[in-house]
């Protein structure tokens, strides 16, 4: 557990209601194979993914580099040489083959350090890289079903027109016939605009709402995808498990403590650098001449010699290295605790608004059945001359809105439970053929 964090036992916002064990995968749970074929085609070509698997690939070769020094840099060499006068006599040829060694022996463990840190290095990309692809399903999700909703509020909206223009005709007729003034004209003619003008806001945002979902999918935003005709019923509530549960659940926590612990062997790294190395290095190879291969075979030839070397004066540098790296890890611990502190709210802010949500959405839904009753009372009074125009055009206005809200509660419901799933760590379960959490290896040149 971060230091200096006081975590509870449980999660303050859980609600009581009977929760469902957490899924091994959430997009099943919503019911919905073509939600589930829309992910995998997100994480398949979604280009901000596959930059992140590019880099990915950039933190392991650098695992492998950082490694390297452990062993000997073998090379070999060959050459040759020719020899003469300018005035006359003979001209000598040489030429060789070598086997040269190079290692730097690891006294003070720096470059066991270094290696680890690359390799810790490496275990927060990958965990990064999980995290990035858990929140391109996550953000594909909720886009679905935002340009769901978006195409039901334009049915809606037509619905409405439909409604509005029937409004107008019963006004001009009871107009004609005497029975009420050019002021419901006026009204319902006011009314039909609007309606006209909200349903081009309608289509307009139902069209943003498909180019954002097909950029996403690494698609051409030509708005003409095909989409669910209603949105997905949202799943039942879930048991978030405990609060420690997340630091190991969640990719993005898992990635700030490797951070910590490569930024701890970076110190290592520095105060080793401040110490006395040692370098053997040796070479093998054989040399001939123009006499030698008239007179015998090449001469073979061996060297091995050892260095020693200590710093004596950098003007501060290695121990400016050595406060540098301290400092850094420093910084890494900090940013892993406000990273735990922020899942931490997220869960319990989801947590909150899942059951604030529920209620609203059924609060909401009463209230659709009720101002539904209410206008077709209004408009039979109206019809008998009961009441006049504004206040049929009263109720009118709250059943629309009360239905647009209906639409919109509903879908945040299914944003705000994918945002559970998300910030509890739970994974999507679309399968994927990118080995991402790959062993960075030990013996590539």
């Amino acid at each position: 557990m971060p230091p200096s964090i006081e975590v509870p036992d449980a999660w303050v916002s859980q609600s009581e209601t009977k929760a469902q064990d957490l899924p091994a995968g959430w997009l099943a749970d919503f019911g919905d194979p073509r939600l589930e074929a829309i992910v995998a085609e997100a994480l398949e070509n979604n280009q901000d993914l596959q930059t992140a698997a590019a880099q990915l690939e950039v933190a392991r070769q650098a695992a492998i580099k950082a490694g390297a020094r452990l062993y000997p840099f073998i090379s070999a060499g060959a050459g040759g040489s020719s020899q003469g006068g300018y005035e006359g006599g003979g001209t000598t040829t040489t030429s060789g083959v070598s086997l040269d060694i190079v290692w730097e022996v690891d006294l003070w463990g720096g470059i066991r350090a270094g290696k680890a840190s690359g390799l810790a290095d490496f275990e927060a990309s990958g965990s990064q890289y999980a995290f990035a692809r858990l929140s391109l399903a996550a953000q594909t999700a909720k886009a679905w079903f935002q340009a769901v909703e978006s195409k039901m509020q334009v049915e809606l909206a037509e619905q409405n027109i439909e409604l509005f223009e029937r409004n107008l005709s019963l006004a001009q007729a009871r107009y004609n016939a005497g029975l009420t003034s050019e002021l419901d004209l006026h009204l319902a003619r006011f009314q039909l605009a609007s309606g006209e003008e909200f349903l081009r806001k309608a289509r307009a945002g139902y069209e943003q709402a498909v180019r954002s979902l097909e950029v996403l999918l690494g698609r051409y935003p030509d708005a003409e995808m095909e989409l669910a005709t209603e949105l997905a019923a949202v799943p039942p509530p879930v048991a978030a498990g405990i609060p420690a549960e997340v630091l190991e659940q969640r990719p993005d926590l898992v990635a700030a403590e490797r951070r910590v612990a490569a930024a701890f062997y970076t110190i290592q790294v520095a105060q080793a650098a401040r110490l006395p190395s040692l370098a053997l290095t040796g070479s093998a190879g054989s040399a001939s001449s123009d006499l030698r291969d008239v007179i015998g075979a090449p001469d073979p030839f061996w060297t091995l010699a050892a260095g020693l070397f200590a710093p004596i004066f950098a003007g501060g540098d290695l121990k400016a290295n050595v406060e540098i790296a301290t400092s850094q890890q420093q910084a890494a611990l900090h940013q892993y605790v406000q990273a735990v502190l922020r899942a931490f709210n997220e869960v319990e802010t989801t947590l909150t608004n899942d059951e604030y949500l529920r209620e609203a959405e059924q609060f909401q839904e009463i209230a659709v059945t009720e101002i539904a009753s209410g206008l077709r009372q209004a408009l039979i009074q109206y019809d008998v001359g009961l009441i006049d125009f504004t206040n049929v055009l009263l109720v009118q206005q709250n059943s629309v809105a009360t239905q647009r809200q209906l639409l919109s509660l509903r879908n945040q419901r299914l944003a705000n439970r994918i945002n559970l799933y998300l910030s509890l760590g739970v994974n999507e379960s679309i399968p994927t053929g990118r080995a991402a959490a790959a062993s960075p290896g030990s013996g590539e040149r």
